[in-house]
């Protein structure tokens, strides 16, 4: 009973058959192999542990001696293993310890497309899926498999991105996520998890997002496109296609500004679609940074991206056409209850009130380091007197 006497494709087909059909987990119990940490028999668009597809393929070829146990024969590329013996009969197997970015990028392609391939009618996928092909490997929110990928960058390279949507569920869309730095007793491993995700942008490798549902997996292709450490957040962006430019720090003065122009739709006549939202947040907060600057309020996750021309206008998602706002204020500023005027750059109160005091206005001045546009805060001033019924210029009461 040696490796080397499978010799038959036909037999391997049909141990991929069984594999299909059971399922990976149910199928490497059976036979008491464990999950692949490395080699991969590539077939169909899908991945195969490979050394249990073999050691099962034997039995089916060779019925009299069944099945060959995982200890009775070696996996890898030696002469006599696993490999060369699928390889003589025409099957790809696949290294997933890459050694270089271009392979490693290939290789999460390739996960990517098995995923694809293995998912059920809703578009779920088992977690053992997701796991048998290292997507994820761990409790922790962010995943980064240091020992597979430290031959990339020392560091490692993140891979898998876990949202729970249970701590913060708003910041999850269909164009992609804002993902809050890991915050746990393990500071150490928290720095690590998120170095290993800004590798993973300046390497340009994809990573993969998972929300759970029930036992299955939704998993969605990603690239990290930027980072705020202030307000320890990650902007990640869905799709195949990986971003043009990194937004490792304020980039806002790089472009002409435009005060109009945004992506905003509405799907099935209802529902709002605002793909550039995420990203206006990441960028509102590098270059202000996440404090409201007229309340005070420096609590990330009680900040929000204030338009000045709103996205219901048409206004653009340029960082200079925001500000930072606390939740609060944020509402009564859409509400119109206060606007900010462009010549001295303070708060006024709409007439007959509520007053800036009684909506938690503490610094009506703005005193930011960098200023919104000058276009941007006229125009909403513009706005402002227009929907309180005053001419331009006309005097505020506060």
């Amino acid at each position: 009973m040696r490796i080397r006497d499978l010799t038959s494709a036909e037999a391997v087909e049909r141990a991929l058959a069984e594999y299909d059909s059971t399922g990976g987990q149910a199928f490497r119990a059976r036979y008491k192999f464990g999950s692949s940490t490395q080699y991969y028999l590539s077939h169909g668009g899908r991945l195969y542990d490979a050394k249990a597809i073999a050691g099962v393929a034997y039995g089916y070829q060779h019925s009299s001696d069944g099945p060959l146990p995982r200890d009775h024969f070696s996996g890898g590329e030696a002469a006599g293993s696993v490999n060369p013996v699928l390889r003589a009969m025409g099957f790809a197997v696949l290294d997933s310890h890459s050694r270089s970015v271009e392979a490693e990028r290939a290789w999460r392609l390739t996960v990517w497309e098995n995923l694809l391939a293995r998912r059920d009618a809703a578009g779920l996928v088992t977690a053992d899926t997701v796991r048998a092909v290292g997507a994820y490997g761990n409790f922790r929110g962010i995943w980064f498999d240091k020992s597979r990928t430290q031959g990339i960058h020392p560091a490692g390279v993140a891979v898998g991105l876990k949202h729970t949507g249970q701590h913060y569920p708003d910041d999850l869309g269909e164009s992609g996520v804002l993902y809050h730095y890991p915050v746990t007793r393990q500071t150490g491993r928290d720095l690590a998890e998120v170095n290993a995700t800004k590798v993973a942008a300046k390497l340009q490798l994809p990573v993969f997002v998972i929300t759970e549902h029930g036992d299955l997996r939704d998993v969605r292709l990603a690239w990290v496109e930027g980072w705020e450490d202030r307000s320890s957040l990650f902007l990640v962006k869905f799709g195949e296609i990986p971003p043009t430019q990194v937004l490792d720090h304020d980039r806002s003065e790089e472009q002409p500004f435009q005060l109009e122009g945004n992506r905003r739709s509405r799907r099935n006549g209802t529902v709002v679609r605002r793909p550039d939202q995420a990203r206006f947040k990441l960028e509102v907060f590098q270059r202000y940074g996440p404090r409201c600057p007229l309340s005070g309020i420096a609590v990330p996750q009680m900040v929000e991206a204030a338009h000045l021309r709103g996205d219901a206008e048409g206004g653009s998602s340029d960082a200079r056409n925001g500000l930072p706002m606390n939740a609060a204020l944020h509402r009564a500023f859409d509400s119109h209850l206060f606007a900010i005027n462009p010549d001295t750059l303070t708060a006024e109160a709409r007439p007959g009130g509520p007053s800036l005091e009684e909506m938690g206005v503490l610094y009506p001045k703005l005193t930011l380091e960098h200023l919104p546009h000058l276009d941007a805060l006229r125009w909403r001033y513009s706005e402002w007197l227009r929907r309180t019924g005053r001419e331009q210029g006309a005097s505020a009461v506060r």
